[in-house]
């Protein structure tokens, strides 16, 4: 009886799919969009393992086919089987043929074996959950948008909406709404909306989105209106077809220079202290690098550490690390996107000449609690995350700390051992939906670094940074967001090296920021935005308090420094063909800086120093000290060379009004930030880049080459010697000049499939000129040198070889010239005592950096219904134990000046890191 149940059943499924009909005709078709359309029209999904067929069906035509008859050219043509699975899912067998008849199979083998009775337990089947009888899927709902009244005689009309994840219900950033019938579609901004302007009509639309199954939706639309969306997440299919965002992807989209780093990329990558690093993590991407092993900040086309922008949730952090560059300063854990813009760079940003890193948090899940975190040798992390009120707000908190105390008191060394060093961080957000056009979002961040070299130096470092913003949609083709920023920094250091000069300094930052970003839609292809922003910058330079009582240092206080900053701006991106589309924005900043001061003044004529002032000049609070505007124009061009490769010419201008006052290559917890004035000029960059793009191998592989050059003015140096900390007159330490930059970037990229990476090589330079009329003025004579961070030549590597679901295996491998610097090279007598004569400025260069790291990520199995998710990542950092040299030191031995390399590392370095996810699910990791 069952036997002809089954095969009843398999023959009304058969009846059913072969009255439906398929038609298509192509002369060459992959594989991907042949089974894509075949789901299309007959509403079933097929399963297969892609390397059991060719990469393209060649010339393919069908006409009105019945679905079963297709199904069976495919079977014949590769040597498949087909079975059923819940009426409308067709899987392919390779060598293996479905059976139905499992019942008379097995009674078949029991009559051919032995058997012998034994103690019966009786087992209770799970209880069963009712499905709800009237559920159907919404996929085959019809929609009505709009009101047939209200439409009149309107040609287009505006389609609007949410995209979320349904398991978690946060926003999906890119997804793409694409209506087949049209030939197009659109995105999703960063809080999932959508807006798409269509003729009135019929249609059926097509949502996707990386890591989520499509889901469809059949409309009719009269008039504007709303369709919300959830999208179901969903593992790797053996059959992936391939989506691309128009955004993310780098032949079609306007952006040149621009890089996304996925969480699941990041994750993967090995880590040298056992944590993902979001600003290392870019060290990987063309034009980007770094002076050394364990520095913060990066440097990108020839920019320096402080000419990069990075934004935490529209929160600017001025420091980025932990350890002095040893952790990252941020969870990624609680980081939804990264994107670094190199060129290209959006009107609505500013402050910066070189790049601009924009960090978006995750809003929190709003149906279920979830708690991660993970352990390694000297860090560990938690994070909780539900909703408050289900599907209407949510929380994400985050948090880190250090129990690296314990390690130094294992090391043999009595400095070492009584020494202290730790750090903690905090982070956290909060979103609100108020109703459909209003939402609010609040989030936070705190950093504390505290480091204490016994007997010596002691520093402590804080940042604390907010925002809330405030989202609203005036219109389905138009919405809004108010932002209200804080972020404050400040360290302590205590000098503790000579004991009669016991000394503090403090040094203190603030800003404050308001902006309001809008975004108009007038049509499919044609996006405007523009707004304003204001930035009050608040700092305190230095305070310096002896801290005993013998101490002979003098307390000292650094005169106050206020600024405002502001900005509007404008930028249109629009189609004007098929195969051009172009982007022009404008923004146009202002910036004063305000008493009270008093500034000196120096003797005209004259190079500036300390014996030059002749007089001083005071502002009272609130007065105008400089004030410094100019336009920051924006443009960029995408020509479509074909459907799988363009051409782009790319131009931007920035204005950067507070600088970085540092005499070290990398950045540092206690480097100054100091604001433009009448001696110290805003720094300004134009940038000229070109690039072509291409995508290969069904869109598996993508290739790119860039090309820029860049012009930098009033950008800073120092004199030789310079004394940069509590200096009272700085003015006459800095140096302003020019500078020039230019290099070539190739990057090939595949990001589907078992085997996944990228491999990119830079060729760049960077110059400065420090020109005077003055000799101690002027640096090489006024010509052209390196800057201490300029490296000719970069090559990495990333490859991520996936061996099974659960195990993941991933190499780096780094090659960079060495970075130049000065050096002593003799001795001269001059006014009977000895002195140093160095090389010009940056004129030798450090060994070659090379390192290669490896990692594996090894899963607990995988049922998604289970109390806790874990993995372990193995990790070996600098496996050939490479002592590659951060700096070059020289002492004085008896009658000689000796050189010495140091390292940070070594020698290999080996983590191993324990995550776990309670209540959650893993598959955002594997």
């Amino acid at each position: 009886m069952r036997k002809l149940l089954l095969t009843l059943t398999f023959v009304f499924i058969i009846v059913l799919i072969d009255a439906q009909v398929f038609t298509l005709r192509k002369d060459s078709v992959s594989l991907n969009e042949f089974i894509m359309q075949l789901e299309v029209e007959s509403n079933y999904e097929f399963f297969y393992e892609a390397s059991w067929m060719d990469n393209y069906l060649y010339e393919v035509n069908f006409q009105n086919t019945p679905i079963i008859d297709v199904i069976k050219w495919l079977c014949n043509k590769y040597s498949l089987t087909y079975g059923f699975v819940d009426e409308n899912k067709v899987i392919f067998f390779k060598n293996y043929n479905l059976k139905s008849n499992y019942a008379e199979l097995y009674s078949n083998y029991v009559l051919r074996k032995e058997v012998f009775a034994v103690e019966s337990t009786l087992y209770e089947p799970p209880r069963k959950i009712e499905k709800e009888s009237n559920h159907i899927n919404p996929e085959y709902l019809l929609y009505a948008i709009g009101s047939q009244s209200q439409g009149g005689a309107l040609r287009s009309v505006t389609l609007s909406g949410k995209i979320k994840d349904m398991e978690t219900g946060e926003p999906l950033i890119g997804a793409v709404v694409y209506v087949d019938d049209l030939k197009d579609g659109t995105i999703t901004n960063p809080y999932g909306f959508y807006s798409y302007t269509l003729p009135k009509g019929r249609y059926k639309l097509e949502f996707r989105s990386v890591g989520m199954k499509t889901t469809y939706r059949n409309v009719v639309v009269h008039s504007d209106g709303e369709l919300d969306v959830e999208m179901k997440s969903t593992p790797q299919a053996l059959g992936e077809v391939i989506i691309t965002a128009k955004s993310e992807d780098p032949v079609s989209n306007l952006r040149m220079g621009m890089e996304k780093i996925t969480m699941k990329t990041l994750k993967q990558l090995p880590l040298g202290m056992g944590e993902a690093d979001v600003i290392k993590s870019t060290l990987l991407l063309p034009g980007v690098q770094s002076v050394g092993e364990a520095s913060g900040g990066f440097n990108v086309r020839g920019g320096s550490t402080d000419q990069n922008l990075i934004l935490l949730s529209d929160a600017p952090i001025l420091n980025t690390s932990h350890f002095f560059g040893f952790f990252s300063g941020f969870n990624s854990d609680i980081i939804k996107d990264i994107t670094l813009y190199k060129s290209g760079i959006p009107a609505k940003y500013g402050g910066r000449v070189s790049s601009v890193m924009d960090i978006t948090l995750k809003d929190g899940n709003r149906k279920n609690v979830k708690v991660n975190g993970g352990i390694s040798p000297v860090s560990g992390r938690l994070i909780v995350e539900g909703p408050i009120k289900r599907e209407k707000s949510s929380f994400i908190i985050g948090a880190r700390t250090t129990y690296s105390d314990w390690v130094l008191r294992l090391l043999d060394d009595p400095k070492l051992e009584n020494s202290k060093a730790s750090f903690h961080d905090l982070q956290g957000n909060f979103s609100y939906d108020y109703d459909k056009n209003n939402s609010f979002y609040l989030s936070g961040y705190y950093s504390h670094d505290e480091f204490d070299y016994y007997s010596e130096d002691a520093f402590k470092y804080n940042t604390l940074a907010s925002t809330l913003k405030w989202k609203h949609i005036f219109s389905p083709k138009l919405f809004s967001t108010f932002s209200g920023v804080m972020s404050n920094y400040d360290y302590h250091m205590d000098s503790r090296t000579d004991s009669t000069s016991l000394h503090s300094v403090e040094y203190k930052m603030n800003q404050y920021t308001f902006k309001s970003d809008f975004s108009y839609h007038s049509s499919h292809n044609h996006k405007i935005d523009f707004g304003l922003s204001a930035t009050w910058y608040d700092l305190s330079p230095g305070i310096r308090k002896p801290i005993s009582e013998i101490s002979t240092a003098e307390s000292k206080e650094l005169q106050k420094e206020q600024g405002l900053e502001t900005a509007l701006y404008l930028s249109d991106e629009f189609e004007l063909t098929h195969f051009l589309s172009l982007s022009a924005g404008l923004r146009y900043s202002f910036y004063s800086n305000f008493g009270p001061k008093t500034e000196f003044n120096y003797q005209s004529g004259l190079p500036r120093n300390g014996s030059t002032i002749v007089d001083t000049t005071n502002y009272s609070s609130g007065s105008s000290i400089s004030f410094y505007s100019g336009p920051e124009l924006r443009l960029s061009s995408n020509i479509r060379l074909s459907s799988t490769s363009s051409m782009k010419l790319g131009y931007n201008r920035m204005y950067q009004y507070i600088q970085m006052v540092s005499s070290t290559a990398s950045m540092s917890p206690t480097d100054i930030w100091k604001l433009s004035d009448n001696y110290l000029k805003p720094q300004r960059g134009d940038q000229y880049s070109i690039g072509l793009y291409k995508k290969m191998k069904q869109n598996r592989l993508e290739a790119s080459v860039e090309a820029y050059y860049k012009k930098l003015k009033n950008v800073l140096d120092y004199k030789g010697g310079a004394e940069l900390v509590m200096n009272e007159h700085l003015e006459t330490e800095v140096l302003n000049g020019d500078g020039k930059a230019y290099g070539i970037e190739f990057m090939l990229q595949k990001k589907h499939g078992k085997l996944t990476g990228w491999v990119n090589y830079t060729y760049s330079r960077i110059f400065h000129r420090i020109k005077s009329d003055f000799a101690e003025a002027q640096v090489n004579n006024g010509d052209y040198y390196p800057a201490n961070y300029d490296k000719p030549n970069d090559f990495k590597f990333v490859i991520n070889y996936k061996l099974s679901r659960r195990v993941n295996v991933t190499s780096n491998f780094f090659y960079s010239t060495g970075r130049p610097f000065t050096a002593p090279v003799a001795y001269y007598q001059f006014s009977g005592a000895d002195r140093v004569y160095y090389t010009e400025r940056n004129a030798i260069r450090m060994p070659d950096y090379l390192r290669l790291d490896l990692a594996a990520t090894i899963n607990g199995n995988l049922r998604a219904k289970k109390l806790n998710h874990s993995s372990w990542t193995f990790a070996v950092y600098n496996v050939f134990g490479r002592q590659n040299a951060y700096n070059i030191f020289y002492r004085t031995e008896g009658a000689s000046v000796k050189g010495y390399k140091m390292s940070i590392f070594g020698q290999p370095i080996f983590t191993v890191t324990y995550n776990f996810k309670i209540f959650g699910n893993a598959s955002d990791d594997f």
